[in-house]
């Protein structure tokens, strides 16, 4: 399956092949309809030093690829594989064909990089940190951040409009499991990396179990470096090969944003998913077409730095000192 993706993945635009210096960050993206996040998702990087992008478009039919065309030092191609039986071996293909040197920032189109000292630290800088201290691997927490009053109220914000009006979040019914447990479906995966500091876990749960008894995986190998023993996101959250960092980033999830609902919909009928989170959250809604994605305890606009003191995250003490904590 994997030389089938090589196969089906088509050049669009931008150079064949992009060489980082050390420091230097390149995003991976794959995505499908996704131009409501693009504009917000590029400048946010952008703007947190991310040089390059690689972006494989999965068949959209929106602007996606026209938009992602606009943009310097992007690469953009296009394989309409299914997902449901292909993500995996695309996003390898992402990690591995593309760039060479530096760094890799593994994220989706709806999260938002955040982390302690980001206003004084960029991704180059953050890469540069973790080099230094021998680390490969860094792992995010990803929080879903969600407005106050009924989804329906605000379907059909644009994205910047959203990051402004979601800023309702829950630390609630998290599970935190060692990172290495062998009760995580993927331990496998994770049996390949090795771990600095046994205070960084692997966390599933929070705020769509609450609502829609999900139990989603929150973790996520967000930047690595890559190498000979590297091999990129063989499950959508994990890379194996890397030796992991002793803090942890935040990945702020707009998953709820843009026309969520007839996204949700569009997906339960195209069936490219393998599992039935998205009939779960149909069937909630179908119920209380009002909801609001609200449990007790509800907080607000979190800063990295609340996360961290709250446990959310986590930092040893070098790591502290390191991000001038």
């Amino acid at each position: 399956m994997r030389l089938a993706t090589r196969l089906r993945t088509r050049h669009v635009s931008g150079p064949a092949r992009f060489q980082l210096a050390p420091d230097e960050v390149c995003g991976l993206l794959l995505g499908r309809n996704i131009a409501y996040y693009i504009p917000g998702f590029m400048a946010h990087y952008r703007a947190l030093g991310m040089k390059y992008l690689v972006y494989m478009d999965n068949g959209s039919d929106d602007d996606s690829v026209e938009l992602m065309r606009g943009y310097e030092r992007v690469i953009v191609l296009r394989n309409r594989s299914n997902f449901r039986d292909y993500q995996p071996y695309m996003r390898m293909h992402l990690g591995c064909a593309y760039a060479e040197g530096g760094w890799r920032l593994a994220v989706d189109a709806d999260e938002i990089l955040r982390y302690p000292g980001e206003g004084r630290i960029d991704l180059p800088a953050l890469a540069g940190i973790l080099s230094d201290r021998g680390h490969t691997g860094l792992l995010a927490q990803m929080l879903e951040m969600v407005p106050e009053g009924p989804l329906a109220d605000v379907d059909d914000l644009g994205f910047d409009a959203v990051r402004e009006r979601f800023r309702k979040y829950s630390l609630n019914d998290i599970s935190a499991l060692p990172y290495h447990s062998g009760d995580i479906p993927f331990h496998g995966f994770l049996a390949r990396n090795t771990l600095t500091d046994d205070r960084v876990k692997i966390l599933f749960g929070g705020l769509r179990r609450s609502l829609f008894a999900e139990d989603c995986c929150l973790s996520k190998h967000v930047l690595y470096r890559p190498g000979p023993n590297v091999l990129p996101q063989p499950h959508p959250n994990v890379s194996t090969g890397l030796h992991m960092a002793d803090f942890t980033l935040a990945l702020q999830h707009y998953k709820f944003a843009g026309g969520f609902l007839a996204r949700e919909q569009r997906r339960q009928t195209e069936k490219r998913l393998s599992h039935n989170e998205t009939e779960l959250r149909l069937a909630a809604f179908a119920k209380q077409p009002r909801m609001a994605l609200s449990v007790p305890g509800m907080q607000g606009d979190p800063t990295p730095e609340d996360l961290l003191e709250a446990g959310f995250l986590t930092a040893s003490d070098p790591a502290r000192e390191r991000l001038g904590l």
